[in-house]
């Protein structure tokens, strides 16, 4: 019996232990939870701030004297540095309750499932800066000065005339920042209060759109090398000229899209300048007559004439496909010789002072004869120059102002109706006749010798008129 009653005396003291216990830890964890009302879980972080265990009170306290001190680090090319101060850009803090709601969202009750719940708020804090003062610190910062502004530049292709070739030049990155971006982003970062931003990183610096590898650069490099490898030699017969690299990379032109552009223009300069120094028609010839004297002689329509819109178009399209040839230029005019001397050794002179004329072919004197040229008292003399037979017909009518005369032949060599033509009217030639009872322009040729040119001659031949 007493044994019995020993063993309830201890069951009782078991529970009652038990009881206290239990009491205990409700009212321990009542506590705490009282505690955990009024502050914030442990391992809570509110945009950096470590709050755990402090109330909404020392937080906010906390947070204005962190806004208070706050400055951030601007990390920028070129190892430059700078940085921004709370107080520059009126940084402040807005009680707007958020740390409130933080706070209330933790329940107090579930205290101890806070190691596994998220406490990392990142937009818990609102921070506003002055909008005046943030504008006029922005436009200060260094990043801005325009003496260490450095603007990039596209890589772009570079001659050297040493090797007749382009080369890549490495494209500048400089350190132009996007001001609208960066305006925004280091906003944003100051109000988050980071300790620093790196420019480059937010991707708020002017980059060049083509480097160095860019497919467009490269193409166009090659492009360029095509281009200047052509070389053209002109052919003149005796003479020649020839057209390099060296000169044409100043005819390529490179757009913003890189695109290679052979300025037209250009060429066309360098084809009219081609023209100048080898058109030959109406120029002035130093002429060594057939009887031995020097004469001088300018004008008329024989010759060589470059037809320089056909060649521009021609040389163009020569450039861009970057070969070596040896090539004669356009013609819209052309002559019997293209030496220098382009009269050659077929021809017919007209010695207007001795009133004389030969026939010269393949060097040798076919034909020598006095003519009756036209009436200088009438104004009517035949023009100076150096012409070409434009055609010979026979039995033909010459046809003007009050006459009308039949030829056997009749060799004309200006468009403007003169020429070399029979003249069975006459019965005499050479001396001063021309001065009173000259023709009206043409060249009067005596009948065997007109015959003679006429059988021995075709037209395009050169026919020499001089004094």
């Amino acid at each position: 019996m007493e044994q019995k009653e020993k063993k309830s005396a201890s069951s009782w003291d078991i529970r009652k232990k038990t009881g206290v216990a239990v009491a205990a830890a409700v009212i321990i964890y009542a506590l705490i939870a009282v505690f955990f009302h009024f502050h914030y879980f442990p391992g809570t972080e509110i945009n950096g701030y470590s709050c755990g265990f402090r109330s909404v009170g020392k937080v906010k306290e906390m947070i204005k004297g962190g806004v208070d001190t706050y400055e951030i680090g601007i990390t920028e090319r070129d190892d430059r540095e700078e940085s921004v101060t709370s107080s520059q850009v009126g940084l402040s803090f807005v009680d707007d309750g958020r740390l409130e709601q933080i706070k209330e969202g933790q329940k107090a009750y579930a205290w101890i499932t806070f190691p596994f719940i998220d406490k990392e708020y990142v937009n818990g804090v609102t921070l506003q800066v002055d909008e005046e003062a943030y504008e006029n610190t922005f436009n200060e910062l260094n990043a801005f000065d325009e003496e260490l502004v450095v603007a990039p530049v596209d890589a772009w292709s570079k001659y050297n005339e040493e090797t007749n070739s382009y080369d890549i030049v490495d494209e500048i990155y400089g350190n132009t920042v996007k001001r609208d971006e960066f305006y925004t982003a280091l906003k944003e970062a100051i109000i988050r209060q980071d300790s620093s931003i790196d420019i480059e990183e937010a991707g708020c610096y002017e980059n060049p759109v083509y480097t160095k590898d860019s497919d467009e650069v490269v193409q166009s490099n090659n492009t360029l090398n095509q281009y200047v490898s052509t070389d053209i030699v002109y052919d003149f017969d005796d003479r020649t000229q020839e057209l390099t690299g060296k000169t044409i990379h100043k005819w390529l032109d490179v757009t913003k899209k890189f695109k290679v552009k052979v300025d037209e223009e250009k060429v066309e300069k360098y084809v009219s300048r081609l023209a100048d120094k080898y058109d030959t028609v109406g120029i002035e010839r130093h002429f060594t007559s057939i009887a031995g004297n020097e004469v001088d002689v300018e004008g008329g329509t024989y010759g060589w004439t470059i037809d320089q819109e056909a060649e521009t178009e021609k040389l163009i399209k020569q450039i861009k496909k970057g070969r070596q040839v040896k090539r004669e230029p356009e013609y819209a005019h052309y002559a019997k010789s293209r030496k220098k001397n382009d009269i050659g050794d077929t021809y017919v002179e007209v010695d207007l002072g001795s009133q004389h004329m030969w026939f010269y072919k393949d060097g040798e004197t076919i034909v020598s004869t006095p003519v009756v040229t036209g009436n200088t008292s009438l104004g009517r003399g035949t023009p100076t120059g150096v012409y070409y037979i434009l055609y010979k017909t026979t039995d033909y009518t010459l046809t003007g102002e009050g006459y009308a005369s039949p030829v056997d032949y009749w060799l004309p060599f200006t468009h403007s109706g003169v020429g070399i033509h029979d003249s069975s009217w006459r019965s005499s030639y050479g001396g001063s006749i021309y001065t009173y009872d000259g023709s009206h322009g043409c060249v009067n040729t005596p009948y065997d010798a007109v015959r003679t040119i006429y059988n021995n001659i075709e037209s395009t031949y050169p026919v020499v008129v001089h004094w």
